[in-house]
Order: structure tokens, then C-alpha cells, then sequence
């Protein structure tokens, strides 16, 4: 074994085993490789140039892509939108005119109206009834004097003057000292004072008094009834009163103080 080596060590170390290159085979050997690696710059910068194409190319396709997507998104919204909102509403205003005849002949079956069998117009009422006027609030008293007060109680305020008799023959009269009527209270023996007459200087308290128009107290005294030469007012008191305005049909000439359930024939 160390023979074998030892041959193989004088074989290699052989000088005429050795081969030499020419400086020709040197530089074809140079140039090759100056080839080679300019073949390989070449190819790698290919490449990138591809690579970089290809990148431009793939981001200008995405940004045209997201473009589209935005335009059409936003198409999309605007169709939709104009097509839920709801048109606007048209209000149409229909006037209808009837026509209504009154008092038209009936037919032969009794019928106001040609269309209808046996139907009967009724004609409405445009009369509009109103209330009457509530009657005021005011006690049926002058000075001391009281309607419905009894004879004694009469004379005991010492009011009464000279004493006469009415035209029935039943009733007293009694002039006052505020008017010299024979005549200005009227007394019942059954339901005491029944009329008083107001002097002619004297109001009542509306401001109503002999002198004046008939249509001031018609203005004053809401539920005034007129008859004849008389203007009646009810009053709402106990006993139950009225004021009697008398006239010639323009001014007041006299003004009473009525009781409204008296027996005098005269009042």
C-alpha cells in the first residue's frame, strides 16, 4: 500500500504530465467570461425592466378598476335613490253643484222627485230662532216703597199723601211726596202695592226715563216687548215685576213700575 503511494506521488509530481496553456488560450478563456457575464447583466436587467413594466401596468389597471368600481357604486346609489323617491302627489279638487226645486209638482204617484218613487222633498227652514232676552236682576222698589208691600206698611214709611179710590171701586190710590198723582201708587187689599209711577224727573238705571225715545229703550232693555202705545220689560225679581214705558209710538211719556199678578182693573 505505501508503494502505491508512493508511485502515484512520483506520478503526479511528473513535470512532463503538466500541461501548459498558451497566452492565446488564456484571453479566449477571458473573453468567455466577459461574455458570459455580460449575457447575464443583459438577461437580469430584461427582467427588471419586464418586472417593472409589469408592476406599472397592474397598478394603472387597479386604479382603472377602482375608478369604475367608484363611478358605477355611485351610478348605482343615484338610480336607486331617483327610483325610490315616489312622485309627487296630484290633488284634484271636484265641486259639485246641486240643484235643489221647492214646492215642484208631485207625480201621478204622489212623488216630488221624477227619479225616485214615492220620494217627498221636505223644503228646510232658514228661519234661525233665537232665545229670548233673560230678564235683569232688579227689586220692583222706588225710595221707600215696595211693590207687593201691604197697605199698613205702605203708610208707615209716610210716603202716601191724600188717599183715593180706583176706577173698579175694590183698589186704593195714593199720591207721594215725590209725585202729586192722585194716582202714582195703586194698592191692592189682596196683594198690596201693584203699581208705582215714577215722577217725571226719575231714571231708571239704564238711564231711562219719561222724554225718552223709544228706541233707547229698546237698546237698553234687551227683552223690551212693544204693543200698542206701551213698551213692556220684564224684570226677573220676587214678586215677579215689569217696567210699562208708555208712548206715542217715538217718546216715553210715562214710566211704571208694574206688578205682573195684579187685581186692579185700573193698573
Amino acid at each position: 500500500m505505501d508503494d502505491l503511494d508512493d508511485e502515484l506521488r512520483k506520478l503526479f509530481s511528473d513535470d512532463r504530465l503538466d500541461v501548459h496553456s498558451t497566452p492565446v488560450a488564456t484571453e479566449s478563456v477571458v473573453a468567455g467570461a466577459n461574455r458570459r457575464r455580460r449575457r447575464r447583466t443583459a438577461v437580469t436587467g430584461t427582467f427588471a425592466v419586464v418586472a417593472v413594466v409589469g408592476a406599472v401596468a397592474g397598478v394603472l389597471q387597479l386604479n382603472s378598476m377602482q375608478q369604475e368600481d367608484t363611478v358605477g357604486a355611485l351610478l348605482t346609489t343615484s338610480s336607486t335613490t331617483a327610483s325610490t323617491t315616489p312622485p309627487p302627489m296630484s290633488v284634484s279638487t271636484v265641486i259639485s253643484t246641486a240643484t235643489v226645486t221647492v214646492g215642484a209638482p208631485p207625480n201621478s204617484n204622489g212623488s216630488t222627485n221624477p227619479d225616485v218613487p214615492g220620494s217627498r222633498t221636505t223644503p228646510k227652514s232658514n228661519v234661525t230662532t233665537s232665545a229670548p232676552a233673560t230678564p235683569e236682576a232688579q227689586p220692583g222698589r222706588y225710595g221707600s216703597l215696595s211693590l207687593g208691600m201691604t197697605e199698613a206698611d205702605a203708610l208707615a214709611t209716610g210716603s202716601l199723601l191724600q188717599a183715593g179710590t180706583a176706577a173698579d171701586g175694590r183698589c186704593k190710590t195714593y199720591a207721594t211726596k215725590s209725585n202729586a198723582n192722585d194716582d202714582a201708587v195703586v194698592i191692592s187689599p189682596d196683594r198690596g202695592i201693584v203699581r208705582i209711577q215714577l215722577p217725571d224727573f226719575a231714571k231708571t238705571p239704564k238711564n231711562v226715563g219719561k222724554g225718552s225715545k223709544v228706541a233707547d229703550v229698546k237698546t237698553a232693555y234687551a227683552n223690551a216687548v212693544q204693543a200698542d202705545a206701551r213698551t213692556t220689560v220684564k224684570m226677573a225679581a220676587t214678586p215677579p215685576w215689569s217696567y210699562v214705558f208708555e208712548n206715542d209710538g217715538t217718546v216715553v211719556t210715562q214710566v211704571f213700575m208694574r206688578l205682573d199678578a195684579n187685581d186692579c182693573a185700573s193698573v
